[in-house]
C-alpha cells in the first residue's frame, strides 16, 4: 500500500536528513494527533505504531510504520480534511513547512519517494473498491501473569506455513527498542506472515514494539488481567480477546473493549481456534452473508445446503433480520436435516407472525419470536459459536448500524430482526433502541469484508417481484367491505407487507454493495412467496439450492476461490 512506501524507498544519507531536520512526536494510543478543520502547516512521517484516519467519526484507512500523513499540507496549507488519532501507541517525525521544503529542494531522492507515495494514493482513491488489507503481522500478548504466549504463536504460525511461510518472534529475543523494529522489519521482509509472541509484561520495550507494529493483536486471558494490564488497556482496543475459560465479564469487555472475542473451555477449543485463524490470516476462511427478506430467507437454506454439498466449507457467518436466525443457525453448525426441520417446526407449524396486538406499539408483540429464538438458541453466547458470526441492527436514537458480536444470541437476533411496526423496538442498558438493521443495510457485506479474511459469499433475497396493483373478482359483499378499508377497490399489500416493502427504500443498494465487497453473489428467484408466507418453506429452499446450480452452470469457476 502507499502508505508503507515512503521511508523504504529513502536511501540511508535521505534518512540521515530527515532525522536531522524532523521533530520527533510521541502519541499514546488514543491520542489525536489533528483534527478535520485543523490548520495543516506540517506533514508527518510514522516511525512505529498504528494511526487511523477518521473523518465523519468514521474510520477511513489506518496507516502504520513508513507511512507519510499530510504530505501535501507545506505545500498548499489550508485546513486538514480528516482527523487521524493513534490507534496504538506511535512515535512519528513532525516537518514543518520550511524543512518540508528544504527537503524536497534540495534532496532529490525525498522528492521521488514522495511523488511515488502521491502517484499510489492517487491510484488508491480512482480505484472503484478499496480492498481491506489483510494481516501480516500478528502480535500475540498473555493478560495474566503464568500465561505463555509461545505455544499459541508456534501453532498459529504453523498452520500459516502453507499460505506462504511465518517466522515467529518472542519476546526477550532483544535488548533495544531499535532493535526491536530491526527485527521486525528483518522477519516482514523474509517471510510473508510474521507472528510476535509478546508476553505477559505491558510496557516492556518488547511488549510496546509487537503491540505497535501488528496488524492484528490477540490478548489470552483466564478472564482476570493484572492491574498493570487493565492499566494499559487502551493499547489493545479493538484486539480480539480469547478467553481461556467458558465465560466472560462484562467489565472485561468494558475495559479492553475488544473487536473480537471468544471463548475457549479447553484444549479442543483452542486447537480449533488456530485451525480456523490460521485460515483466516491466510485470506482463505469463507464468509457468508445472509440478507433480510421475511420468508424470502428461506432460500438461505437451500443455498447452504446445496455449498456444503459441493465441499464449500463455511468459516464466517453474518446476517441481518431474517437472514441472522438462519446465520445462527448455520454458526452452530446445525446440519441440514437439522435446520429444514427448525424452521418447519417453528415457522410453518407454529407461525410467529400469528402474534397479533393492539397497535399502539407494533403489530406483534414479538413474544412468539422470541420463545422461538430462547428454544432453538437457548443459553448460546456469541463468543462461544464454533464459526464467527455477526448480525447486524440499527440504533434509532443514533440512527447508526450496530454490529453484535457478543453476548445472547438470541437478544442479538431478535434485536436484528425487529422490524419497527411490526415488532417493538428493543431497548438496552445503555440507553439504545434496536431495530432491524436491514433499515439501513440489508445486506452487510462490507462488514464482513473489512476483516479481509477470505473470499465472501453474498445471498440475497431482498428483491421480489414488484407489486402491481390490480383488480380482483369479488362478491359485492367483498368489494364494499375492500372499499371500506382502504378507500380502492384494486387489491394491495397488507400492512405488515406495506412497512417491509417501504423500509427496504431507505436502506443501502444490496445489488450495489454486493458488486463492490462480495467476491460471489446468489440470487434466488424468490418471487411468488409473500414477506410473511412461512408456508412457502419448501418451495423457498429448493429456489436456494436452484440458485447455486445455476450460478456453476452459467460461471462453472464461481466457487473455486472458496473449495
Amino acid at each position: 500500500m502507499a502508505e508503507e512506501s515512503f521511508l523504504a524507498n529513502l536511501p540511508e544519507e535521505s534518512l540521515e536528513r530527515l532525522r536531522n531536520l524532523a521533530q520527533p512526536v510521541h502519541l499514546a494510543a488514543g491520542e489525536w494527533l489533528c483534527h478535520e478543520g485543523d490548520q495543516a502547516d506540517c506533514a508527518y512521517v510514522v516511525r512505529s505504531g498504528r494511526l487511523q484516519v477518521v473523518s465523519e467519526n468514521q474510520v477511513i484507512r489506518t496507516v502504520r510504520r513508513g507511512a507519510v500523513i499530510g504530505e501535501l499540507a507545506p505545500l498548499t496549507g489550508g485546513t486538514r480534511a480528516a482527523s487521524v488519532r493513534a490507534q496504538r501507541s506511535c512515535h512519528l517525525w513532525r516537518l514543518g513547512r520550511e524543512d518540508f521544503e528544504r527537503l524536497i529542494t534540495t534532496d532529490q531522492q525525498f522528492a521521488l519517494a514522495l511523488c511515488r507515495t502521491l502517484g499510489a494514493k492517487l491510484a488508491e482513491h480512482r480505484s472503484p473498491v478499496a480492498r481491506a488489507r489483510a494481516a501480516r503481522t500478528i502480535a500475540i500478548v498473555a493478560l495474566d501473569g503464568g500465561v505463555s504466549t509461545d505455544d499459541l504463536a508456534a501453532r498459529l504460525a504453523s498452520n500459516l506455513a502453507s499460505a506462504g511461510g511465518a517466522a515467529v518472534l518472542r519476546a526477550g529475543d532483544f535488548a533495544m527498542h531499535d532493535d526491536h523494529l530491526a527485527a521486525i522489519e528483518l522477519a516482514e521482509s523474509a517471510s510473508r506472515y510474521v507472528v510476535l509472541s509478546g508476553g505477559d509484561r505491558p510496557a516492556e520495550p518488547w511488549t510496546d514494539a509487537v503491540l505497535a507494529e501488528a496488524d492484528r493483536v490477540i490478548a489470552l486471558t483466564r478472564g482476570v488481567p493484572t492491574r498493570a494490564w487493565s492499566a494499559h488497556a487502551g493499547g489493545l482496543r479493538g484486539c480480539e480477546l480469547l478467553i481461556l475459560g467458558a465465560s466472560i465479564s462484562a467489565p472485561l469487555l468494558e475495559t479492553f473493549a475488544p473487536k473480537i472475542v471468544q471463548t475457549m473451555p479447553g484444549d479442543a477449543a483452542l486447537d480449533r481456534w488456530a485451525d480456523l485463524a490460521g485460515r483466516r490470516l491466510a485470506g482463505r476462511a469463507v464468509g457468508i452473508v445472509f440478507s433480510g427478506g421475511g420468508a424470502r430467507a428461506l432460500a438461505h437454506l437451500g443455498v447452504v445446503e446445496e455449498l456444503r454439498a459441493m465441499g464449500v466449507q463455511i468459516d464466517r457467518v453474518g446476517g441481518v433480520s431474517m437472514g441472522a436466525i438462519v446465520g445462527g443457525v448455520v454458526a452452530r453448525e446445525m446440519d441440514d436435516a437439522t435446520m429444514f426441520e427448525t424452521f418447519n417446526r417453528y415457522f410453518v407449524e407454529q407461525n410467529p407472525s400469528a402474534d397479533y396486538t393492539l397497535p399502539a406499539f407494533s403489530l406483534l408483540r414479538g413474544l412468539r419470536t422470541r420463545r422461538l429464538l430462547a428454544e432453538v438458541f437457548g443459553e448460546t453466547m456469541i463468543e462461544s459459536l464454533p464459526l464467527r458470526f455477526f448480525c447486524v441492527s440499527a440504533d434509532l436514537n443514533s440512527r447508526s448500524a450496530v454490529i453484535h458480536r457478543t453476548g445472547p444470541l438470541d437478544e442479538a437476533i431478535f434485536a436484528s430482526l425487529a422490524l419497527p411496526g411490526i415488532f417493538p423496538p428493543v431497548p438496552t442498558a445503555d440507553g439504545r433502541l434496536l431495530i432491524d438493521g436491514g433499515v439501513l443495510d440489508n445486506l452487510p457485506v462490507e462488514t464482513m469484508a473489512a476483516d479481509a479474511e477470505g473470499p465472501v459469499i453474498a445471498v440475497d433475497v431482498s428483491r421480489g417481484e414488484v407489486w402491481r396493483p390490480r383488480r380482483v373478482r369479488a362478491s359485492p359483499w367483498q368489494a364494499r367491505t375492500r372499499h371500506l378499508i382502504t378507500g380502492q377497490e384494486v387489491e394491495l399489500p397488507r400492512l405488515a407487507e406495506t412497512i417491509i416493502r417501504t423500509l427496504a427504500v431507505g436502506s443501502n443498494d444490496t445489488v450495489a454493495a454486493a458488486r463492490q465487497h462480495a467476491d460471489v453473489v446468489i440470487r434466488p428467484v424468490v418471487e411468488g412467496a409473500g414477506l410473511l408466507d412461512w408456508k412457502q418453506l419448501p418451495q423457498m429452499r429448493n429456489a436456494g439450492r436452484t440458485a447455486v446450480r445455476e450460478l456453476l452452470k452459467s460461471d462453472a469457476g464461481a466457487l473455486q476461490g472458496c473449495m
